[in-house]
């Protein structure tokens, strides 16, 4: 698998939050905001992502892998130059440590960004370029189920409902054989560039 790097949507930079970035999150905001160069959003992340900036660091130095594509991406509004929100991506590994074939991805926007499709631009983009790395075979995500913004989200980027609990419904979009289903229906990616 390659690293991730910078991914340029329509309006977006998608850009690695990698162990160097989260170590200057944990130090503040400014701090991240400053080596970007962005202007950061109100609340363009919930408070318990940003606490657990310690921990994912963590992560990032004990799995090397997980580090090369950093965990997920900061959303950047390109035309404002402004941090909105996170696409996160946790490659899923096995009982032994090792990573699978698949990942789970999750987001958040800031809310005065809410409502404009950046949430599924970005969440696209990050799907269609996990899908696109040898040996990756299904992305996953969950959502409650009164979230319905975050239901029309996955739905709009062609995951499929496999399974729903109490709490949490449960999304799939998998690749067969080189190229995406959606519901037994193949499906064409949007292009997504990709920039150092």
């Amino acid at each position: 698998m390659k690293a991730l790097e910078k991914l340029v949507t329509e309006r977006l930079y998608l850009v690695p939050l990698k162990l160097e970035l989260m170590k200057a999150a944990i130090i503040s905001i400014d701090e991240l905001a400053t080596i970007l160069g962005v202007k950061v959003a109100a609340d363009w992340a919930e408070q318990d992502l940003i606490q657990a900036f310690p921990d994912i660091a963590n992560i990032l130095l004990q799995f090397p892998l997980q580090n090369e594509w950093g965990w997920g991406s900061l959303i950047i509004h390109q035309t404002e130059n402004t941090l909105i929100g996170h696409v996160m991506i946790k490659i899923i590994p096995d009982v032994t440590g090792l990573p699978t074939d698949a990942v789970e991805i999750g987001y958040q926007v800031a809310p005065l960004y809410r409502r404009q499709g950046y949430a599924s631009e970005a969440t696209k983009a990050m799907t269609d370029w996990t899908l696109s790395q040898p040996g990756m075979q299904t992305v996953t995500a969950g959502c409650a189920p009164d979230n319905i913004a975050s239901k029309r989200v996955l739905e709009k980027i062609g995951m499929e409902l496999i399974e729903a609990r109490e709490k949490v419904l449960v999304w799939k979009l998998s690749r067969v054989c080189g190229k995406k289903f959606v519901g037994g229906v193949r499906s064409r990616s949007s292009v997504v560039s990709s920039q150092s």
